[in-house]
């Protein structure tokens, strides 16, 4: 038996990974991103790269080890190997049905399995980096950190030249952020805030209807670059407001499902970046953690002051967002914690844009797999796309509810709303019109 003063406690948001791991089972913490880079890449300095970033983080090479009861991290596990396909062969929709393939086998936590990766061959000057990891090792942040050094260190080989950000070591100093905050007043403070203001009348109320075979389960999903006109207008209310244009996507996407839902008081599910203040903000891990946000418009509010609304609803919650959602079900009076969902969709934007080209090479990031779904989601990406920053738009449906097709119409029908509302931002979001009702 390992000795336990020779282990390290898992962090709240890995021990909730876990948990949920051995009751769902792998699959829906499947994370996966497919990178494709076109240009005289040097693959050989690619591979390195990818390693020597592999090395450096900590948080991907471990085990769970459950003694007494009780789940224990041990570190040291050996960097997982590579591996190579030549996928030349094949067309792009078979190229995705491979893609898709790879996201499914289970990953063994016990062992220490929580990444894979594959360098696929495409074209002489087509690469492509196959990289999934289970959630309990990587967030969506820690993905942009990832290839974010796979450049850097690319760059330094190529150039012979130093690299320009700081190495991932201070996994240690995260682990110890984390038990420190837990053991603080401020948890305490901050649990108070959401037990004050999301118990009794305001607590979540349920949010699926129906009964689903699978209710906890990977998605399906449509993306799509937000057309460039509207991104123009975007730009310019944002410049207005002093306020990002994302928010405004969030605060109209919204308003949208309140209006599907017929319910003004509907909660969101909010990923926070609690990295902020913290060694986690240099360093890939996990600390996703969604939290309720209530907008709770009256429906007569026009654009400017629904955007201005959710601003101040983040604002109010900002503070107190190192509280784990977890945490929270045993914490909110008149809620219950196992027959009841915290929040309803899941609004989240991802605003760290990667390059788009890397010393004379074009990277494109696609997201194949970003975790579970219960319902209907949404995401909105900053992306570079010729030299510009653009916002891409993602609705992901859960696979009982809704197809990639459905979700297509979806995108464009709560587009259609953007851009009634953007065209005429004096009307209130009672005079905004959907077209296409969720399933019942």
């Amino acid at each position: 038996m390992q000795q336990v003063d020779t282990l390290q406690p898992l962090t709240r948001a890995q021990h909730s990974m876990w948990l949920g791991h051995n009751y769902h089972g792998s699959l829906p913490f499947h994370t996966a991103e497919w990178l494709v880079i076109e240009g005289a890449l040097n693959r050989e300095l690619f591979h390195k790269a990818v390693l020597l970033t592999l090395q450096e983080a900590k948080a991907l090479h471990w085990r769970v080890i459950e003694q007494e009861g009780k789940c224990y991290r041990q570190d040291g596990v050996e960097v997982q190997p590579a591996r190579f396909m030549d996928l030349s062969h094949l067309n792009e929709q078979a190229l995705m049905e491979w893609i898709e393939q790879q996201v499914t086998p289970a990953f063994d936590l016990t062992t220490g399995h929580l990444y894979d990766y594959t360098f696929v061959h495409l074209d002489d000057q087509k690469y492509g980096l196959f990289f999934r990891a289970h959630h309990v090792a990587l967030d969506g942040y820690a993905y942009g950190l990832m290839i974010s050094r796979f450049i850097d260190y690319y760059q330094s080989l190529k150039n012979g030249t130093e690299l320009k950000n700081k190495a991932f070591d201070h996994y240690g100093k995260f682990i110890e952020d984390e038990l420190r905050y837990i053991e603080s007043e401020k948890a305490e403070a901050d649990l108070s805030f959401w037990k004050k203001n999301f118990s009794g009348e305001h607590a979540p109320k349920k949010r699926l209807k129906r009964q689903l075979s699978d209710p906890f389960t990977q998605g399906y999903r449509f993306e799509d670059v937000i057309a460039q006109e509207e991104q123009q207008q975007l730009n310019v209310l944002a410049a207005e407001l002093k306020l990002p244009a994302a928010m405004i996507v969030m605060a109209v996407f919204m308003g949208y499902m309140a209006k599907q839902m017929d319910d003004q008081q509907q909660c969101f599910g909010i990923p926070v970046l609690s990295r902020i203040g913290t060694a986690a903000m240099r360093i890939p891990c996990l600390t996703m953690n969604i939290l309720p946000l209530r907008l709770g418009t009256q429906g007569t509010e026009n654009l400017q002051e629904t955007v201005k609304l959710l601003a101040s609803r983040f604002s109010e919650i900002r503070p107190h967002q190192q509280s784990y959602f977890e945490q929270l079900r045993f914490v909110l009076d008149d809620f219950e914690p196992f027959n009841n969902i915290l929040f309803g969709p899941v609004v989240n934007w991802i605003p760290f844009p990667l390059p788009e080209f890397f010393e004379g090479c074009h990277l494109k990031k696609t997201t194949i797999s970003a975790g579970p779904i219960e319902d209907f989601d949404m995401a909105v990406t900053n992306k570079i796309v010729d030299g510009q920053e653009r916002l891409f738009l993602a609705m992901d449906g859960h696979p009982e509810l809704y197809t990639v097709a459905s979700l297509e119409e979806y995108w464009h029908d709560f587009m259609n709303m953007l851009k009634s509302w953007l065209m005429h931002p004096e009307m209130t979001l009672k005079d905004c019109v959907i077209g296409k009702k969720l399933p019942d």
